[in-house]
């Protein structure tokens, strides 16, 4: 009987230890990582190609005051294109306004004015209250398109300058504001 107990679990032991699929699967697990590794970081940087520029600023736990002033540097090499401007912001429950006024400008290297505009962003509903955008839990991601074809008298830099046109000085609920630029088909 004992002898019998010792060929049944030897048995097990090496059915588990020789089956081929397992052993196929544990050689074959650091292999999917890395292809899976190697795939995101290639389809993030393919995405992100197009991009003349994409940047965020934080705005700290005091929120945005108006006397902080957002600037983006950026260089344009292909004239002949047009491009749109976006702009992102994460806000919190703590904003409260249903509203928010913001001036995008756009000056050239010679801090000649290029394009201006005042926009208005609606991230609540304002009948039922509810907050617009994408978000989970409390805080909420908006994105904004602010130009459409936006267009560059001459190759070189420029600098995007962003602030808030509220009554309030500072903005509590804004957690983060960035733009980004892209090239139009």
């Amino acid at each position: 009987m004992l002898e019998r107990l010792h060929q049944n679990h030897l048995k097990r032991n090496s059915k588990r230890n020789l089956n081929p699929d397992h052993l196929e699967m544990a050689l074959r697990r650091p292999l999917l990582k890395f292809f899976l590794l190697f795939f995101s970081l290639s389809l993030l940087l393919a995405c992100q190609g197009d991009q003349v520029f994409d940047q965020t600023s934080k705005m700290g736990e005091q929120g945005w005051s108006q006397k902080n002033q957002i600037a983006y540097s950026f260089e344009i090499k292909d004239i002949h294109k047009s491009y749109s401007l976006y702009v992102a912001l994460r806000q919190s429950n703590d904003y409260p306004f249903n509203n928010f006024y913001f001036i995008p400008k756009v000056l050239g290297s010679d801090g000649k004015l290029i394009k201006q505009a005042l926009a208005e962003a609606i991230l609540y509903d304002p009948k039922s209250g509810k907050a617009k955008g994408e978000g989970l839990g409390d805080i909420y991601s908006h994105k904004f398109l602010i130009f459409k074809q936006l267009k560059f008298p001459k190759k070189g830099k420029y600098s995007l300058l962003l602030s808030h046109d509220m009554r309030t000085d500072t903005l509590a609920g804004i957690i983060s504001v960035g733009a980004s630029l892209v090239p139009n088909p």
